[in-house]
């Protein structure tokens, strides 16, 4: 019998390995950490990347902890937080890693009194408001200062080092944005000897054209395409399902409270405002999708909460035909899709008594 505080999660782990290997046809994929540490997930990732010039993203010490746990080799872990204060770098350098990422020169100066140049793979984060000026990114290094990094690299020693940018959430409705900071590095970073491109933010693998990441690489004459992919390798390979807990009328409004919420998975609600795929898991029909928007066929308006006990914790508004209202009730189960990029990492200490169960199917 299921556990009153478990929260299950469903993963398709030949969902995760075709994914990969879609993404593998463009470049070599460098995994983020950050979208998904579950033990589950890294053991399935592991023999993928180990193939190839394939690795490991991280943010923290944390997350070099797990990958070590893991016995992953060190030479195949990027370092990529360029917020990271130098004794959190020192301390990683001083475990095995190699390859770092920076987006200011003072930080690469003070890597270099310790690290050896000659020895190491640098990545000059780019930042994308060069590109779009009406999108503000506080991450990144402008064209005057990457080229002051890389005279820098070149004049130590350094000789394997790239560029990387991220297509950060602002710049998703812009047309063609992939293409068209594409085309400013091979405007304004050509013939300066970079070894590779390392491309974050990415969408689909089937919104790739391989041909303009080819291009790139001949118009550079790079050795290398890094493709940071993270939402769209792991995202649509995990699901979730919860629970109404309690459902009650306010204000001639029904109200249902889910088992989990903001604090428990549900934050991109909050940041983003992201509308997460729920689907009401109905006794004679199936799964049934809720709607974020009042039609004709799904007219019956109600609010959802989370389970934390904070007045804040809200998702909002939901829209269901009017015949699955009796169905909304306490020990009804919700299926959320999509779920496997920062969701289950957004389980915050405040949700820590909920109890992460994952299935295979």
């Amino acid at each position: 019998m299921k556990k009153e505080n478990n929260i299950y999660f469903y993963f398709n782990k030949n969902k995760l390995i075709h994914n990969f290997k879609d993404f593998s046809k463009l470049g070599n994929i460098y995994y983020p950490l950050k979208a998904n540490s579950n033990e589950i997930v890294t053991k399935t990732l592991k023999p993928l990347i180990e193939k190839e010039n394939n690795g490991y993203l991280i943010s923290s010490i944390y997350h070099f902890k797990i990958l070590k746990n893991a016995n992953v080799n060190p030479l195949k872990i990027c370092f990529i937080n360029v917020l990271a204060e130098n004794n959190t770098v020192k301390y990683l350098y001083d475990n095995g890693i190699r390859f770092f990422t920076f987006d200011n020169l003072n930080s690469v100066i003070e890597f270099s009194r310790y690290a050896d140049l000659s020895k190491v793979k640098i990545v000059v984060r780019l930042s994308t408001t060069q590109v779009f000026n009406n999108k503000f990114t506080h991450l990144g290094a402008d064209l005057e200062e990457s080229l002051k990094i890389i005279s820098f690299l070149k004049n130590n020693k350094c000789t394997n080092y790239g560029i990387s940018f991220y297509i950060q959430n602002n710049l998703k409705k812009e047309d063609n944005a992939l293409e068209k900071i594409l085309k400013y590095i091979q405007k304004n970073y050509n013939n300066l000897n970079i070894s590779f491109v390392s491309i974050g933010g990415l969408e689909q693998s089937k919104k790739i054209r391989k041909k303009t990441l080819e291009n790139l690489k001949n118009e550079l004459q790079i050795q290398q395409i890094i493709l940071e992919v993270g939402r769209y390798l792991i995202e649509d390979s995990i699901e979730m399902e919860t629970r109404i807990i309690r459902s009650k009328m306010t204000n001639g409004k029904k109200t249902v409270i889910i088992k989990n919420g903001i604090y428990s998975g549900f934050f991109d609600a909050l940041l983003y405002n992201k509308k997460f795929d729920i689907y009401l898991k109905s006794k004679n029909d199936g799964e049934i999708k809720l709607e974020y928007e009042k039609s004709v066929l799904n007219n019956y308006e109600f609010i959802m909460c989370g389970g934390s006990s904070d007045s804040g914790d809200i998702l909002g508004k939901m829209y269901i035909n009017s015949k699955y209202e009796d169905e909304l009730i306490q020990g009804a189960k919700f299926i959320i899709k999509n779920v496997g990029a920062y969701f289950e990492e957004f389980f915050m200490p405040y949700s820590n008594d909920l109890k992460k169960k994952y299935i295979e199917v």
